[in-house]
């Protein structure tokens, strides 16, 4: 199986900047396609037929946000967001419309093929030493499949026991705040802040993208299996 995707998907207005990285990915072996806008990819359709996205905010038209979401109600692809939209807000409007990570621009082109790695990881590579995610049973600590610990609050380890007693079903903003005991309101603010900063987190101490995704209009999903740790008398 490929280590790198081969079929790359690029959606951004920034001319210079798309041509040199397409000239750059090409070199390490990915097919790339290039469109000025997201109304251009929209016109041939197939987002199947990519394997990754990646994808600026500032389109002129539907903006990246709103393609993130088109492109994850219909593909598993991997989706990285390269773009010089600033704050918070980009980022968390990024990764609850179904991105994997955001890096921001300006960015070296090593820095994207590195990105593209790491999420493509998650998608294409066989584990080293597990199939999935474990969390301890105090659900203090969550491990990755390659081994690599990331320390949990009481609210997240709560948060991702209950989308792993879900199993691949959604679960609705509602029951994971609830679950992990966070102060909901109308429009689950609090929630999507405390799931933005556990990505940030995984993606930092993992070095991988969060084994969860973002259910457009319910809530979360697990995206990867998460065990949970043997005790002494299971092993």
């Amino acid at each position: 199986m490929s280590v790198f995707p081969t079929n790359i998907c690029i959606v951004d207005d920034d001319q210079d900047f798309v041509g040199f990285l397409a000239d750059y990915l090409k070199l390490r072996g990915s097919q790339c396609s290039i469109f000025w806008s997201a109304e251009a990819l929209m016109q041939i359709g197939g987002f199947d037929q990519y394997d990754f996205f990646i994808l600026d905010l500032g389109l002129p038209g539907i903006d990246g946000v709103d393609l993130t979401t088109l492109i994850r109600a219909r593909s598993s692809a991997g989706i990285l967001v390269v773009s010089g939209r600033l704050g918070p807000d980009a980022f968390n409007s990024a990764l609850a419309a179904g991105a994997d990570m955001f890096v921001n621009k300006p960015v070296r082109f090593d820095q994207v093929y590195h990105a593209i790695q790491s999420i493509w990881r998650r998608f294409a590579e066989p584990r080293a030493r597990s199939n999935h995610w474990v969390i301890s049973n105090d659900s203090a600590m969550l491990v990755s499949p390659l081994g690599q610990g990331v320390s949990l609050t009481p609210a997240e380890g709560r948060l991702l026991q209950r989308l792993r007693t879900a199993g691949r079903e959604a679960v609705s903003r509602a029951e994971l705040a609830d679950a992990a005991g966070i102060v909901s309101s109308p429009d689950h603010r609090n929630l999507d802040a405390a799931v933005f900063r556990l990505r940030r987190k995984i993606e930092r101490e993992a070095n991988s993208p969060s084994p969860f995704r973002t259910v457009h209009g319910i809530g979360y999903q697990l995206s990867e299996a998460i065990d949970a740790a043997l005790t002494d008398n299971d092993q």
